[in-house]
């Protein structure tokens, strides 16, 4: 007969570590290097500086990123200017909602993303770095390119006469979110409390309004 196991713990076999301290580690490299970048900038910071923060080796951060770069570009990913990737958007079901719908979601959307804290922390590297290693050069080119993946559904929208006509597509993208970089800069900070939250939402809900005024035709009620 087999013995019984005895109790207590069981000790930690020796060599890589669980595959699911994975995430853990990814969110500890990034909130680090949020930290740095936020202190003294993308190009001060570098891979080893990070790693240390963590209490890791340098080649520990290659299992989650390629470079320096690919931190920032993660960072940038999450809190950066709204993109057609980052809102996992279907335009299709936008199509289908139309813009009296789907134009609010969207912007909530926008804002809760800009509402998480890293995101919160993020906004004054962002104004500062750019894009990371391609400065606000690479940053007025992300805002371009996402300028030509958010008209999608307006394109829609015009063809079926539920926007106005003579304002393009491209150009209501941007009159929709650039005025959402006011209540961003102004309140959602890192340091945000209810206060600062309750009134970017006052802030977008009023622009929401008015652009709806502006944009739709009577053939969206």
């Amino acid at each position: 007969m087999a013995e019984p196991h005895a109790s207590g713990p069981v000790p930690r076999r020796r060599g890589r570590p669980p595959k699911n301290t994975g995430p853990a580690t990814r969110d500890l490299l990034l909130d680090a290097a949020l930290e740095l970048f936020a202190r003294q900038g993308f190009a001060a910071t570098t891979v080893r500086q990070i790693a240390a923060a963590v209490g890791v080796r340098d080649s520990a951060i290659y299992g989650h990123f390629a470079s320096k770069q690919a931190i920032y570009d993660a960072l940038f990913a999450e809190a950066g200017p709204a993109s057609f990737e980052a809102l996992r958007l279907d335009v299709d079901a936008l199509v289908e909602d139309g813009p009296r719908r789907a134009v609010p979601e969207l912007v909530d959307r926008v804002m809760a993303g800009w509402s998480e804290p890293r995101a919160r922390r993020f906004t004054s590297v962002l104004l500062r770095d750019g894009s990371g290693g391609g400065g606000l050069g690479g940053l007025a080119a992300s805002i371009e390119a996402a300028r030509d993946r958010l008209q999608e559904p307006f394109v829609h929208w015009r063809r079926a006469g539920l926007v106005r006509t003579d304002v393009p597509p491209r150009q209501m993208v941007w009159e929709l979110f650039a005025p959402l970089q006011v209540p961003r800069l102004l309140h959602l900070h890192a340091d945000a409390g209810p206060d600062d939250l309750a009134a970017a939402r006052r802030l977008v809900d009023e622009h929401v309004r008015f652009f709806l005024s502006v944009i739709l035709t009577e053939g969206s009620t």
